[in-house]
């Protein structure tokens, strides 16, 4: 299998994380967590960005509920599928979210839209990743469109699974680069 095409890579890891036996993905949804709150990024955030986890990305509902109980302010995606655009909202709490595009839990209606002008920390997914930066996502551009808009200076860091690392991820022209990877074994600082 070529691994310098998008489409194959998706494919590849894909596959292989849907394969992770679940009491090992918790383990290691454990240990990306832990790493994740001793991280000196994640301390001194106070607004953070994340990605409300679905089917076998890393789990981020813990991490929400941590963050919302030391008082971090919690801000998610939602998409807009008919302008093909992601808007981010402020949650209080898991019981905020429904759900919506492709059955990822968003936001409901009643939440307050935020502003990404306040966000210190972007807790971002994504499907493979390689230690230069470069980043596979879904194929929608939903977060390229949306980190361009970002100052250059608030951390984008990934949350993945050590076999999501590549030695090489193709990068196209609007692709973002992420700042940095968390997974179960190693923080990555680009």
């Amino acid at each position: 299998m070529d691994l310098r095409d998008k489409n194959n890579i998706r494919s590849f890891i894909l596959e292989q994380r849907e394969k992770v036996n679940n009491d090992i993905r918790k383990q290691w949804d454990e240990g990306i967590m832990i790493q994740l709150l001793e991280s000196e990024f994640y301390k001194k955030s106070r607004v953070i960005f994340v990605f409300v986890s679905f089917k076998s990305e890393v789990n981020t509902h813990k991490i929400i509920e941590h963050a919302l109980k030391h008082s971090k302010i919690i801000y998610v995606p939602k998409i807009k599928s008919k302008e093909n655009v992601m808007e981010i909202f402020q949650i209080n709490s898991l019981k905020d979210l429904k759900t919506g595009y492709f059955n990822i839990l968003e936001p409901e209606e009643s939440c307050l839209a935020a502003d990404s002008n306040n966000i210190d920390l972007i807790l971002m997914p994504g499907v493979a990743f390689d230690r230069l930066g470069g980043r596979v996502g879904y194929g929608r551009g939903f977060y390229d469109e949306f980190l361009r808009k970002m100052d250059k200076s608030v951390d984008k860091i990934a949350l993945a699974y050590d076999f999501q690392i590549l030695d090489k991820v193709p990068m196209d022209e609007f692709d973002v680069k992420i700042d940095g990877i968390v997974t179960n074994r190693e923080i990555i600082c680009i």
